[in-house]
């Protein structure tokens, strides 16, 4: 499946920078990476597909100018350098060196966001998120009504659930009889920020088991599937906010 989300790396040995720009761009769809040295920009982008770079151009083992010579020889990204002074020769170097554009600080997060997409659009790689789903789901005579985030019952009341748990069950309503592992699980809830024991998908199957009681005539709602995940044993139906079934 195409990739829909840009991910975007910040280079600033500044952790307010880093801090700033990371909660801008998310809040903006984005996928935020963040590096203080060279070493550790080099070993994100070899992990990861790297849309944009924000390079600072001071740093502490590396200057800006250097690592964008490295970046255009290794990668392929655009680069933002971002410099705390507005110098016509820093700005030049940069722009020769095969930078895509040059912000000076202090900069309005608004302009560097724009002129991020359009360096991303004039490299064809801009990329726009899916838009939110807002549908009902119903599944065993529950349904989850993802437009205001809440999970009935078939006599309609309200379940608590919480946040976690319903992003978790919105995955499985959405790949119904699907076996699904702990790791796509993970990668779907908490994307890279779990660890590779991390535990938290059988944990919060556990607390959905005991908050969707079904009947004990019916087969169990989640299928444990042994050292595969989990398979999730109803139909659903899917519905858009406006309509009824």
């Amino acid at each position: 499946m195409p990739e829909t989300v840009n991910h975007i790396l910040i280079v600033d040995d500044e952790m307010a920078i880093q801090s700033l720009i990371k909660r801008y761009f998310e809040k903006n769809g984005a996928t935020v990476y963040c590096a203080g040295t060279g070493e550790e920009m080099h070993h994100i982008m070899k992990l990861h597909s790297i849309d944009m770079v924000f390079l600072d151009v001071n740093l502490p083992d590396k200057d800006g100018f250097t690592l964008l010579d490295e970046i255009k020889q290794q990668y392929d990204a655009g680069v933002i350098m971002l410099t705390s002074q507005n110098e016509l020769n820093d700005r030049l170097t940069g722009l020769n060196g095969g930078a895509d554009d040059f912000v000076p600080k202090p900069f309005e997060m608004s302009e560097l966001l724009a002129r991020s997409n359009a360096v991303l659009r004039r490299l064809g790689r801009l990329k726009t998120a899916p838009e939110p789903d807002i549908g009902r789901y119903y599944f065993q005579d529950f349904y989850l009504d993802n437009k205001v985030r809440e999970l009935r019952s078939p006599q309609h009341q309200l379940i608590d659930i919480t946040p976690a748990e319903l992003d978790l069950l919105l995955v499985f309503l959405k790949h119904p009889e699907t076996v699904l592992s702990r790791d796509y699980l993970l990668q779907q809830t908490r994307g890279r920020d779990a660890g590779p024991y991390d535990r938290t998908i059988d944990v919060r199957v556990g607390q959905l088991r005991k908050k969707i009681s079904i009947p004990d005539t019916a087969p169990p709602l989640f299928k444990t599937i042994r050292g595969g995940g989990y398979i999730l044993q109803s139909a659903v139906t899917r519905t858009e906010p406006d309509k009824q079934i």
